[in-house]
């Protein structure tokens, strides 16, 4: 993939329908994003083939011309339950995931999401065998941390799959060298949250708002359907007889 692209990972379940799904939803989101609007009225029916019939006009609708270039493209990768969405430049994948998990935590009842479980939004990508983790770093920090501003507090969350050249305290030191002494680590009450996501041979990296605990990080299967909380040992009450 080239570094310059904009993908958007986001772990599937269902195989192939997932990338159906991720395409429809990026989709409408971008619609939004952008400011357009679908004056299309959509079948909400929830049956399946009604829904890849719908699908399937969506993505005609997409298909590349000489014109338009494809906003949303599917990369797959050799990796269980994980694929990645190629996005436009003009398309932030932090906006476009923000606010898919936002509308999802306002809208919970109504679930648009089947397949798709957690989504990571990536600003930008490298190559881990060649990448300056140090520079890459502060390309992706400067718009957040280095361009002006009060202090901000901040949090680090990698995710390492299938790579051994790079572990979570390389990635963890590098990055917090990066971001510098003047903002302060915050695990709880962070402002901006920096992800970092390794995937085999790839690195991508984004820093997204202090909400990402609140939309369940961008979990939106816990979203619509949060995981019941244990009760703390002791707590369980008998009914009388």
């Amino acid at each position: 993939m080239p570094d310059r692209s904009n993908p958007s990972s986001k772990k599937r379940k269902g195989g192939a329908k997932y990338g159906k799904q991720a395409s429809r939803i990026a989709i409408e989101s971008g619609d939004a994003i952008e400011g357009t609007e679908n004056k299309e009225e959509e079948n909400e029916d929830t049956d399946d083939e009604d829904i890849e019939a719908q699908i399937r006009r969506e993505l005609e609708g997409l298909q590349p011309s000489k014109d338009k270039t494809r906003q949303f493209q599917p990369v797959q990768m050799d990796m269980p339950c994980v694929t990645f969405m190629r996005l436009d430049p003009s398309i932030d994948p932090v906006q476009l995931v923000h606010r898919l998990c936002s509308e999802a935590h306002a809208h919970s009842e109504t679930k648009k999401s089947r397949w798709i479980k957690r989504m990571h939004p990536v600003t930008s990508i490298r190559k881990t065998l060649s990448v300056d983790l140090t520079a890459f770093a502060k390309e992706i920090l400067k718009p957040h941390f280095h361009s002006g501003g009060p202090p901000k507090t901040y949090a680090i969350r990698p995710t390492v799959r299938g790579n051994s050249k790079l572990n979570r305290d390389i990635i963890i030191k590098t990055v917090a060298d990066a971001v510098g002494p003047e903002h302060p680590v915050n695990l709880k009450n962070y402002d901006l949250m920096i992800l970092v996501d390794v995937a085999q041979n790839v690195i991508g990296m984004s820093v997204v708002q202090g909400d990402y605990d609140k939309l369940k990080r961008f979990n939106l299967a816990e979203i619509y359907d949060p995981s019941p909380k244990s009760e703390p040992a002791g707590t369980a009450t008998e009914s009388k007889a």
